[in-house]
């Protein structure tokens, strides 16, 4: 089998070259997800990666970059010139990934596209109508709910109404989106395989203990409640962490200045960010459940989490599968208050017991979610 994989992204090596030194990096968790699908899939198949790497104005010091083709994790990335100029990017992503897309591989060939990505996802979904080809949408969240009625929302959707075949987050995106008798699947994500060849250990452990959470710091992902929670739980010898782009960051200075339990270390590659996961005593999501998108969303950061053997404190997300719950701890109550008291209730275990509950989840993981396994039902999906 032959993919053509349309995405705003690089490889992990083009990605260190171009972000390793800059503050505003692009949000590390969509790169992450894209290239442990690429991986996943280029173990049971040939794939070709038509790379649009992800760079702005405040990256680029020349008006134009150009990337040699290159192999990583198993697949070939083809990367096309970008420019500063923001229309020229636009256009050269549009007509670059059209003619890619139409001029490369057979009838045969299954194109990818990323349904939220409007200018890759549309022109590539376009030159694989035009071929007759298999067109598989991935749809990591609903349009409708991302944005407000308009052209992107527009766009996004008929995008997914031009695929046909789809890899959805939960099982509710299906319904929402009405894809009839379309075939798709049901991937929460991803976890990394090569985290395999890491090893969690008590030793590694940092002192004082930490919490910690990384990804997007927002009080509408209930970051606010954290913090406020962690400063009332009192806790002795534990400190929170915070990692990630922050909607309060000034306020969110001020508190760590008053409070020097409570350190904001801004963004972080995110290799660096796994190896801080792994020196943590606990890592947290505290994002609430009563929102709509909630139904329709999985957070990518809990199979991250997960893979690293730290244990994970999560609120009861719609869009978790049942079988999470066992391997997790569960924070049913999402008020300051209700963190409070689970945070005293966790870290009142011993390190053993917290490193035993991280260590069994670590091993579901790796072993019932990794991207090749993941990637798999994908290619089997295909393959019918």
């Amino acid at each position: 089998m032959h993919i053509l994989y349309a995405v705003s992204s690089c490889s992990n090596r083009v990605y260190r070259q171009l972000f390793t030194h800059v503050e505003k990096k692009p949000a590390y968790h969509i790169q992450k997800y894209h290239r442990l699908l690429i991986e996943g899939l280029a173990v049971h198949a040939k794939v070709d990666v038509i790379a649009t790497p992800p760079v702005n104005r405040s990256v680029m010091d020349r008006a134009f970059l150009a990337l040699p083709e290159e192999e990583e994790g198993g697949a070939r990335y083809i990367y096309l010139p970008v420019t500063r100029n923001r229309l020229g990017k636009l256009v050269s992503m549009a007509v670059g990934t059209f003619f890619q897309v139409l001029c490369r591989g057979d009838r045969d060939t299954v194109v990818v596209v990323d349904c939220l990505n409007r200018t890759v996802g549309l022109f590539a979904a376009l030159a694989a109508r035009l071929r007759g080809r298999k067109c598989v949408g991935i749809v990591t969240d609903l349009p409708d709910m991302l944005h407000k009625e308009g052209m992107p929302t527009k766009v996004s959707n008929f995008i997914i109404r031009r695929c046909t075949h789809y890899i959805l987050l939960t099982e509710a995106m299906a319904e929402y989106l009405k894809v009839g008798n379309k075939p798709y699947v049901v991937l929460e994500g991803q976890a990394d395989i090569q985290m395999e060849e890491k090893t969690p250990s008590l030793a590694g452990k940092a002192q004082p203990r930490i919490c910690m959470y990384a990804g997007c710091i927002s009080k509408f992902y209930g970051l606010g409640n954290l913090i406020e929670g962690f400063q009332k739980a009192n806790l002795e010898n534990v400190r929170l962490h915070l990692y990630g782009p922050c909607d309060f960051e000034e306020e969110l200075k001020e508190i760590a200045a008053r409070d020097p339990r409570i350190y904001y270390g801004g963004m972080l590659l995110n290799t660096e960010v796994v190896d801080k996961e792994m020196e943590a005593s606990l890592l947290v999501n505290p994002r609430p459940t009563g929102e709509e998108y909630v139904k329709y969303s999985f957070p990518s950061k809990t199979m991250e989490y997960m893979s690293t053997g730290t244990p994970v404190l999560t609120t009861v997300l719609p869009g978790m599968p049942r079988e999470y719950h066992p391997h997790v701890y569960l924070l049913e109550e999402e008020s300051a208050d209700g963190i409070a008291r689970k945070l005293k209730q966790l870290f009142s275990l011993t390190d053993e017991e917290l490193f035993e509950k991280g260590r069994e989840a670590r091993e579901f993981i790796l072993k019932e979610k990794n991207n090749v396994s993941q990637a798999k039902k994908i290619v089997a999906m295909l393959e019918k």
